[in-house]
């Protein structure tokens, strides 16, 4: 075993690598933008976040074509695929693994549409479904059903009737990704089942009396297998297609959280993740499932669980207020700004001082996955601290405060500090104010890890472990 591939199936960019084995060394990398959405949630009435799944799987091709290129000679060394992705979106697939969907995404806020014509009453569809599963749901699940995520997105295609019929099976995008490429059934790992909100993470199944609330049959939901287990070989037809060598190993997929902290994390006991890349997210291990209401649990391929945060405030949070000044300035000037306004922004916040003169900000832009109606705000303007400067300074303090709220449950409930703060995501590593804000935050100090590609590298590194325990 020398070299292991690892693909990234981000909302962003997918990105494939291939890593040295025994050294660690990423010796090959290539990305592509994710440039695959059909229908985007902001233009549609129905709030839909729809990609082209097959598209997808042809740049995830093409990627990992290049790092073959790359590797050269070496690419005969390849040993084994892992293969992560983001989470709780769904496409339906049928027997010959064709998609008979679009892949919807985690952005997807159908769930937020009024159910007033299921239940009389005018509440979202997300809380018609809460009414479905139970309260207890969440501490079984890992985590509270939500917009977007795939337990969602089916019982609300079910209950409009738009599930297509014929024998068909519910895919993370990674998973339908992995079995094409191993022309395998579909099967899926406790660490990408659990962002379902509907899959028991105790017993490491899905919840059938969750299942049969929604309505829906169990018979569409994927076999469940250790992202440590071999799914299948790399079939020909792929093999040739990427320039790689036929019959190696592909991996049962993992959740990109859990990658991300494999890929990043060096000590599980001391450093806490912070995740900003769209979205954010602090993850600290636990070898228990220590419930907190407002907390994640997610399954850890590689044993015990992640205990996770997940604000969704992050770079695009900062992308919100940035959009917001271009368009003044080009409503003020008749010309939007053709070039990001990211550096100039930073410059302005820097000569803010810390606090922002008691200037506060809430940065919960699209609310929260358990208060989705929650919006961002301002408090505390005043006369002395109502500048560009400020408002993008408080901007950054809100987010460093919402990922110190998260870690401070984690501490509650598991009774464990940290030592350190590693930092994934490029809205973290390239935004150097974000990062002293969160150090003041949390008062813990912060690492950046040389490696960008942290999902990826994660991949590729569970493979590794999987092919060592294979012998």
């Amino acid at each position: 075993m020398s070299v292991v591939l690892g693909l990234d199936i981000g909302t962003t960019t997918i990105t494939a690598l291939a890593i040295d084995a025994n050294s660690g060394q990423t010796i090959a990398c290539h990305s592509v933008a994710n440039n695959t959405q059909i229908i985007k949630p902001s233009t549609d009435p129905q709030g839909r976040s729809e990609w082209d799944a097959t598209l997808i799987l042809q740049r995830a091709a093409d990627c990992l074509r290049e790092v073959a290129q790359k590797l050269g000679a070496r690419g005969s060394e390849v040993s084994g695929m892992g293969i992560t992705g983001q989470q709780h979106g769904v496409v339906l697939v049928d027997q010959n693994l064709q998609c008979v969907t679009p892949y919807i995404n985690w952005q997807d806020r159908r769930g937020e549409l009024s159910a007033s014509d299921l239940d009389g009453n005018h509440n979202t569809f997300i809380d018609f479904a809460h009414g479905l599963i139970g309260t207890n749901a969440q501490q079984r699940n890992g985590c509270q059903l939500a917009t977007g995520y795939m337990g969602c997105t089916l019982a609300w295609l079910h209950h409009y009737d738009r599930l297509p019929s014929g024998d068909n099976t519910a895919a993370f995008i990674m998973d339908y990704v992995a079995a094409t490429f191993a022309a395998s059934r579909i099967v899926s790992s406790p660490s990408s089942a659990a962002s379902s909100g509907i899959f028991d993470i105790h017993q490491q199944a899905w919840n059938l009396n969750a299942i049969n609330a929604l309505g829906l049959s169990s018979d569409i939901f994927p076999a469940i297998g250790k992202a440590t287990d071999v799914l299948g070989t790399l079939s020909e037809e792929w093999a040739t297609t990427m320039h790689l060598p036929e019959g190696i190993p592909v991996f049962v997929p993992s959740g990109d959280n859990q990658s991300s902290f494999v890929g990043t994390v060096t000590d599980s006991k001391t450093q806490l993740l912070i995740n900003v890349g769209t979205g954010g997210q602090v993850a600290m291990y636990s070898e228990i499932a220590a419930y907190h209401p407002a907390l994640e649990i997610r399954p850890f391929p590689l044993g015990g669980y992640l205990l996770v945060n997940a604000g969704l405030c992050g770079g695009r949070s900062f992308a919100e207020l940035e959009r917001f000044f271009a368009t003044t300035i080009g409503e003020f000037t008749g010309s939007i700004p053709s070039e990001s306004l990211f550096n100039q922004m930073c410059e302005l916040a820097s000569e803010v001082p810390a606090g922002s003169n008691g200037l506060r900000c809430s940065p919960l832009f699209t609310g929260t996955r358990s208060r989705p109606e929650l919006r961002a705000s301002w408090e505390n303007v005043g006369l002395d601290n109502f500048t560009a400067g400020h408002l993008i300074r408080a901007l950054l303090e809100g987010m460093a405060r919402v990922f110190g709220d998260g870690y401070a449950m984690m501490k509650e409930v598991t009774g464990c500090e940290m030592t350190h703060i590693v930092c994934a995501g490029n809205g973290l590593r390239e935004n150097a104010l974000l990062r002293e804000c969160v150090e003041l935050e949390l008062q813990l100090p912060l690492q950046i890890t040389a490696a960008q590609e942290e999902a990826s590298i994660g991949a590729a590194m569970i493979a590794a472990a999987g092919l060592e325990s294979e012998g």
